[in-house]
């Protein structure tokens, strides 16, 4: 328990030594805060940071950090870029693991103030303070959980106003894998089961791939989703290098530990799905996954993986399975309810953010002026 009566103190970290030296304060917080989420587990801060932040952290790290005495109550990993590409780009202040280029991003969802319960209010203000001390022209925060202390605790500044970034459907496993499928609509409940007797009768093999199988089931991953994705002449995700890298760290750190996940479905031993994800308390987040479109006996072998990943995982304690952001139907088929996701923007008036602003506006003027002649 966080004594009241000590200090409240706090403190910007902006180099990687600094941020390191308190890896074990932050463990500390993150195993305690009912704000945790995958993206702000220090492994995945830091390894984005490893990968990504050469190019696009040029502005440096801004770690804000709140202390009770000696002990860390809250933090929020943001940093600075300078408008990659621009030379008015301006600084944008955002969350570690944001801001990359389309065809590399991470889609971090759930981002978050990490604090202690309790603690809200009171570090939720010197979070602000901070923030507002900071030089940046452009503040950025995405995908933060609809109930953030940032945007919902009565101390923030009155000009944050929250706007909706989407919702992500998430299935209730509570009480077990047959509860779950009692809670989905008659019709949704019909169509689970009968995919997984189609997955019996076809000889379907389900694994949760052993760290000694990872990386080639993580090659089995890049495969099949480049496959399916180029067939509709897209690049896919797995396209670029450093999102590779990215998660080939994450899965060489965390599948050992339980904290990632690879699940396999294959038909007379050739890999048709495989599904990937983290577990973080007791809820798994799907996060990537590649799916053979053309396997002969099954209809849908992507739901049937979901479905037997669900099974699998309620035997590991796990309550809540989250397919993140996206409504694509077959989430909706799958899940029994909705978390909200929102983000914030903030603009100076700065020369930097008022000339970004401008080129913006002119940008979109051409674009549309193009559009119209291209038309007529």
């Amino acid at each position: 328990m966080v004594e009241m009566s000590e200090q409240l103190t706090s403190r910007v970290i902006q180099k990687e030594v600094e941020w390191d030296a308190i890896q074990d304060d932050w463990n500390s917080l993150y195993a305690s805060s009912p704000y945790s989420s995958t993206p702000l587990d220090f492994v995945w801060l830091r390894n984005w940071w490893r990968v990504y932040g050469e190019l696009y952290g040029t502005g440096g790290l801004r770690v804000v950090t709140v202390w009770r005495g000696s002990r860390l109550a809250a933090a929020v990993p943001l940093y600075v870029s300078r408008g990659l590409g621009s030379s008015f780009g301006g600084r944008h202040l955002r969350f570690i693991s944001t801001g990359e280029a389309e065809h590399e991003e991470t889609c971090p969802d759930y981002l978050n103030l990490l604090c202690l319960s309790g603690e809200e209010a009171a570090c939720v203000d010197s979070v602000w303070e901070e923030v507002g001390r900071l030089a940046w022209d452009r503040l950025e925060f995405l995908d933060l959980a609809e109930d953030s202390p940032l945007v919902r605790a009565t101390t923030v500044p009155h000009s944050v106003r929250s706007f909706s970034r989407g919702s992500c459907h998430v299935a209730d496993l509570s009480s077990g894998f047959e509860t779950y499928l009692g809670r989905l609509s008659s019709n949704n409940r019909q169509q689970a089961r009968r995919l997984l007797r189609e997955g019996e009768r076809a000889g379907a093999e389900f694994e949760l791939v052993d760290a000694e199988r990872a990386a080639g089931a993580f090659d089995d991953l890049v495969r099949l989703h480049q496959e399916r994705w180029s067939m509709d002449g897209k690049p896919g995700v797995f396209a670029a290098p450093r999102f590779i890298k990215f998660h080939r760290n994450l899965v060489r750190e965390w599948l050992p530990r339980g904290r990632a996940v690879l699940a396999r479905l294959s038909i007379a031993g050739n890999p048709v799905v495989v599904l990937y994800g983290f577990v973080t308390g007791q809820k798994f987040d799907f996060y990537q996954s590649g799916v053979q479109r053309e396997i002969g006996p099954l209809r849908s072998p992507g739901n049937l993986a979901h479905l037997l990943l669900m099974r699998a995982l309620t035997e590991r304690g796990v309550a809540a399975y989250d397919f993140l952001r996206g409504s694509l139907p077959y989430k909706q088929r799958l899940t029994t309810r909705q978390n909200h996701l929102v983000g914030v923007r903030i603009w100076r008036q700065t020369l930097r953010a008022v000339s970004y602003r401008l080129i913006q506006f002119a940008g979109r003027v051409v674009g549309k002026r193009q559009w119209v002649m291209g038309r007529s």
